[in-house]
């Protein structure tokens, strides 16, 4: 069982480091005609939302065509998942019994997953932006780039 848990540590700082390197916030746009966009969110100008679609494909979405804004924080919900099933790993571990170990295991462990992943959820860090209309982006531009991987900033001569 210790073997189990030096695995379960590692995969879990593995996770933590890399999380740190990748885009911290995913997006979810609605446009007017119902259309759904999922990606992470890039850059905001002017006249339009950018967004990257699976680190190789651009979408760039009109003001006027966007309706709803969904952010919410990315690499939080999986290491309160791995904490939630890793604590019934390490009862089970405990346990000298052989009936009770197999029940923390089939049993404990989808629980810890699933309270694991109601945690995570709360510390989301969601935003949400509804009903939006063209005038109202000037006004949320500034709060919409702290979420953006890079800061626009046009030419100028």
């Amino acid at each position: 069982m210790k073997i189990i848990l030096t695995i379960l540590m590692c995969l879990f700082i593995k996770h933590a480091c890399s999380a740190q390197l990748k885009p911290k916030y995913n997006i979810k746009v609605i446009e007017k005609n119902k259309h759904r966009v999922r990606g992470v969110f890039y850059v905001i100008t002017d006249h339009e939302l950018i967004l990257l679609k699976h680190n190789t494909d651009t979408i760039k979405l009109r003001f006027a065509n966007v309706k709803d804004i969904y952010i919410s924080k990315r690499g939080v919900v999986l290491p309160f998942i791995l904490i939630g099933a890793g604590a019934f790993v390490v009862i089970a571990a405990e346990s000298t019994n052989a009936l009770t170990q197999a029940a923390n295991i089939v049993g404990g462990i989808p629980i810890g997953v699933a309270l694991g992943s109601l945690v995570g959820q709360l510390f989301a860090n969601k935003r949400f932006y509804r009903g939006l209309e063209v005038s109202d982006f000037p006004n949320i531009r500034t709060d919409l780039e702290k979420y953006t991987q890079k800061i626009y900033q046009p030419l100028t001569n």
